[in-house]
């Protein structure tokens, strides 16, 4: 019995070195010391193959991946409530997506949400959404719910974002801010597909038609949307002053009357009279 005992222990030791120096060598030594020796033949017609750390061959490098589109409009929503791709978005008490129906005919479009629109987290709720409101059922015979309204930039661009319980703390977003939330914009009218934007004021004009010229020089006509979003289909673009505009200005309503009538004939007919 002790001279099995004993054998055994000499087996067992001899084994375990045998592991250690395997251990001890890299992959591809140990394979190529185990490996058969091939007879000329087979050497002619086999290649070996360039030595390659195992974990590479299990594991390749990822390729690079580019952000996937959003799946409908419920996602693009998520990713710009969670969007800090300018400073606005860690100022703004609400991301401002936008309101109405994804069916829409004619989509508006604004500058950026002031005081009210960042603490409801929609867009035209003040004094001057009202006075839309009013337009579009007046001149349109449309409902808020039948179109749908926007902005160049979701969050609220603020003189002092320290303080955005303060009144009056509203200002033009920045050509920056502009850049990094327009892509949002054109992703929503790619969701929706309208025949026509209404763009109201300055700001959104000069962004969405690439000019330089002010509201009051480019009203009055409809331009097509320099950017395509429904393949051989150019979407309309008429330009009209901004409610907050008319609010201050009573005598510029004439002039949006006039637009709000090209918007609703070219619904009606597909035409610009």
């Amino acid at each position: 019995m002790k001279r099995e005992l004993a054998e055994a222990a000499k087996d067992l030791a001899a084994y375990l070195r045998n592991q250690d120096e395997n251990l001890a060598e890299p992959p591809c030594m140990g394979a190529a010391k185990a490996a058969p020796v091939l007879s000329p033949a087979v050497k002619t017609t086999k290649k070996a193959a360039a030595p390659q750390p195992a974990a590479e061959k299990e594991n390749p490098p990822a390729p690079a991946m580019t952000p996937k589109r959003p799946a409908d409009m419920d996602a693009l929503a998520e990713q710009v409530k969670n969007c800090r791709s300018c400073g606005l978005g860690g100022t703004r008490l609400n991301a401002v997506f936008g309101v109405g129906t994804y069916k829409a005919k004619v989509v508006f479009v604004g500058e950026g949400p002031g005081f009210q629109e960042d603490h409801k987290g929609e867009p035209f709720v003040g004094r001057s959404g009202q006075l839309l409101d009013k337009i579009l059922e007046t001149v349109l015979g449309l409902k808020r719910s039948d179109v749908y309204i926007a902005n160049i930039v979701k969050c609220h661009p603020m003189k002092n974002p320290a303080d955005p319980e303060s009144h009056g703390n509203d200002r033009p977003p920045t050509p920056d801010e502009i850049s990094a939330c327009r892509p949002y914009l054109d992703e929503q009218l790619r969701f929706i597909k309208p025949a026509c934007i209404v763009t109201l004021g300055s700001v959104p004009t000069k962004v969405l038609l690439k000019t330089d010229k002010g509201i009051s020089l480019v009203r009055g006509s409809a331009y097509d949307y320099p950017v395509e979003i429904v393949p051989g289909r150019p979407i309309k673009v008429i330009p009209t002053y901004h409610p907050a505009a008319l609010l201050r200005n009573p005598n510029l309503k004439r002039d949006t009357w006039e637009d709000m009538k090209m918007v609703k004939a070219f619904l009606e007919t597909g035409k610009i009279p």
